[in-house]
């Protein structure tokens, strides 16, 4: 099934006959978003109407504080996930001083008063201040309102938020856990200095714009290149045995050795592996990484395994 991305401005509307949307900014489209959209594929099934999700291209918060905004899911990310949930329409609201100004009225009288359905999480907000609530979505006449309760997980929230401080401490296991699949970032491969080579583990350097990186450090990850998975091991980090101050992500693939400069790829992280360290010599860094490239070697054996015991 085909999914059709709209961006709308401040004066747009929505038109779509018969439609369910559900509503909320989806940063990480995580197990809790994902029961939302789920309600919403279900009721497109037994009334036979038209499915989309209304997000935003940013955080409003962090636009009216003038700062800026790491995603856990890019645009096209939301897009690829959504897909497989049926969505007919991704709505993306562009974020501006005009869209912030309406009043939950005017937002409801602008965007949703002709739609059917609408599904919101019960800690959803809209207009000037976020002062509108679910409970006004309820109130109103123009379309039957769903709200799904918050899911939790060991007494905490499931939640962008959650999984951010999970990603920050490199609780990979937990993210991917919360998010329903493992954490992401797409990237442009663009050139690098040639350490990684000069060091004889060739890496792909990555643009990663403007995702949420994990903590800094070394990881177990799974690389694809167009459409094909291979196994990785992923540095995010400063490189400090080079006194590098930029942050970098770069990837060293298994069993691959094309060309691959100005190709999206994504990089799925599987397992923090150790912090970055300062080395006194490039051969004790090198050292380093061919215990790093063992132990990752072991983690591939036993995903293997695993594999083929389900």
């Amino acid at each position: 099934m085909d999914l059709r991305i709209e961006y709308l401005d401040y004066f747009d509307t929505i038109n779509e006959e018969n439609l369910i949307l559900c509503l909320g900014f989806f940063d990480g489209l995580h197990k809790a978003h994902q029961a939302l959209v789920k309600k919403g594929q279900i009721l497109k099934k037994e009334k036979n109407y038209k499915l989309a999700v209304l997000t935003f291209d940013r955080s409003i918060k962090l636009f009216m504080q003038n700062k800026p905004f790491y995603f856990l899911t890019s645009i096209e990310d939301k897009a690829e996930i959504l897909k497989d949930f049926d969505v007919d329409i991704l709505y993306v609201m562009k974020v501006s001083y005009d869209l912030i100004k309406y009043s939950p009225e005017g937002f409801i009288e602008q965007f949703l008063k002709n739609i059917k359905i609408c599904i919101a999480g019960e800690d959803f907000t809209f207009g000037y201040k976020s002062l509108g609530k679910v409970s006004l979505l309820k109130q109103c006449k123009y379309f039957e309102t769903i709200v799904i309760k918050e899911i939790t997980y060991h007494g905490v929230k499931v939640g962008s938020t959650r999984i951010r401080e999970d990603l920050y401490l490199g609780d990979i296991e937990s993210a991917n856990f919360l998010l329903g699949r493992p954490y992401k970032i797409s990237g442009t491969v663009i050139k690098g200095h040639g350490i990684g080579k000069h060091l004889g583990f060739p890496t792909a350097n990555i643009d990663f714009t403007d995702y949420l990186l994990p903590k800094l450090g070394v990881y177990f990850t799974i690389v694809e290149i167009q459409g094909v998975d291979y196994y990785a091991m992923t540095n995010v980090g400063k490189r400090p045995t080079f006194n590098d101050s930029k942050i970098t992500l770069e990837s060293y693939i298994f069993d691959f050795n094309k060309e691959i400069y100005s190709e999206v790829i994504k990089i799925k992280f599987i397992k923090f592996l150790r912090q970055e360290y300062y080395y006194e010599t490039v051969d004790a860094l090198i050292k380093q990484i061919e215990d790093d490239k063992m132990l990752v070697l072991e983690l591939i054996e036993e995903r293997e395994n695993n594999a083929q015991i389900r």
